[in-house]
């Protein structure tokens, strides 16, 4: 332009057609407001303006016979620089890319893979000889650019070609491989926070809670019901005759629902107001809370090849006490914070299904063992499958509300700080199963 030369890896590349495109829409704007009887001025605006149209025309045209020669990225230096890290990077695309046309010249995220990409990736630049491929890649794109949803799926399931990126700008941070990191791993951004709660009634902060999601319009499950019409009855005892509720709290003999009882005995329990009798009847309903579960434990065994809990009790007694705490205290839980028409939980099957395989702290000797187990702490499996079930929350909600199960396997695992996860969330929005897939090595 100008008979200047430009390269495609010039800084600055575009900066001069930019202004020249400027000028000839100054020229342009003249000639809409020049009279026509100024016939001179007239004539001298329009050679300009098809000067710099042919000069805005040359330096596309060289510009793109250059980038059919050549390009800055290819797919396995984006992968080499940013892509393994899991580094949120600004791209500016060439000014005449179909992925400008598409998305414009600017865009951020974070470069996706699916779990054979990755491997394939971390195959290729651990190689002798790395290539240097012009083709796809995909980006789960921020939500700060102005992208419609169409053009959001279409970044993140098909992409851009690596070849009509221009520039790319990341910050300045730490370099870390999660995919490649061996043994446990921390939940990253994580902030913790030392709260004393001593003084606090754990049953009064479980209904403020409740209280907050039926304000927001959330829907409660059957065991948060349970448990806010029983601690109501302890702490507003007027609740059983709000005929609102009345099929929640009584069955139909009038009695009151076991299970909104038990949450009521804890909360007498808990402020010491609980009688001799009551205290049996607490004791009796524990007890039949823990056999309904064992039965659930004695299902999951069986699958295994595990068929007598006595000899899991003798052979995996540290286990087997895990567990027991967890069948008296487990409580049915709503996994998202999101404000959703199927809200998706996890139950005491779940539990089991998901910590007896593939939490090492929990796995049996035997059949267990075999199975992958996650990356993570005990304490800290509940949060990974919340993550992951806020990640794929509207997918979720998508098949769940055409009454069909959502799963998601292979390929099309979900990916979160190194590791690849496979789920199954039934119908009804309870979680079948979650684990991580195979080892990374």
């Amino acid at each position: 332009m100008f008979g200047l030369t430009h390269k495609i890896s010039d800084n600055s590349l575009y900066l001069l057609h930019d202004m020249v495109e400027g000028m000839l829409q100054n020229v342009e704007h003249n000639l809409r407001e020049t009279s026509k009887e100024k016939i001179d001025e007239i004539g001298q605006l329009q050679l300009q303006a098809a000067y710099y149209k042919q000069e805005l025309e040359t330096f596309k045209n060289d510009i793109e016979e250059q980038r059919k020669q050549s390009f800055q990225f290819s797919v396995e230096e984006l992968y080499y620089m940013y892509g393994q890290y899991d580094k949120f990077v600004g791209i500016e695309f060439h000014k005449f890319s179909d992925a400008a046309k598409k998305f414009g010249l600017n865009i951020g995220g974070i470069f996706v893979y699916g779990k054979n990409e990755r491997k394939d990736s971390e195959t290729i630049i651990n190689s002798d000889n790395i290539p240097r491929t012009k083709g796809p890649v995909k980006i789960d794109v921020s939500s700060n650019y102005k992208l419609s949803d169409e053009q959001v799926k279409e970044l993140i399931e098909v992409g851009f070609n690596s070849g009509d990126i221009y520039e790319i700008l990341n910050s300045n941070t730490p370099l870390s491989n999660a995919y490649a990191q061996k043994g446990k791993k921390e939940i990253p951004n994580t902030i913790n926070i030392d709260v004393d709660f001593s003084d606090v009634d754990p049953c009064k902060l479980a209904l403020y809670n409740l209280n907050m999601r039926l304000r927001d319009g959330r829907i409660l499950i059957k065991g948060e019901w349970d448990e806010y019409c029983g601690y109501n009855l302890y702490y507003s005892p007027e609740i059983k005759d709000d005929k609102n509720l009345k099929d929640k709290i009584f069955n139909e003999d009038g009695g009151k629902k076991k299970e909104v009882r038990f949450y009521e005995l804890i909360a007498k329990h808990r402020n010491s107001d609980i009688t001799e009798e009551e205290l049996n009847e607490f004791s009796i309903l524990l007890k039949n809370r823990r056999i309904e579960r064992f039965e659930i434990l004695k299902t999951e065994l069986t699958k295994t090849g595990i068929n007598s809990l006595e000899k899991f009790k003798a052979d995996h007694p540290d286990i087997y006490l895990e567990i027991y705490k967890t069948a008296l205290t487990f409580d049915d839980d709503v996994l998202t914070y999101t404000k959703s028409p199927i809200p998706v939980y996890w139950d005491f099957k779940s539990y089991l299904h998901i910590y007896l395989r593939h939490c090492d702290e929990l796995q049996p000797a035997g059949h267990f063992k075999a199975k992958t187990p996650f990356a993570y702490k005990q304490k800290d499996i509940r949060r990974i499958l919340s993550i992951a079930v806020e990640q794929l929350e509207d997918k979720i909600q998508a098949r769940l509300s055409q009454g069909l199960d959502f799963r998601t396997y292979g390929e099309k695992s979900l990916y979160f700080n190194g590791n690849y996860y496979s789920m199954r969330i039934e119908s009804n929005g309870r979680v079948d199963s979650f684990h991580p897939n195979e080892y990374n090595d």
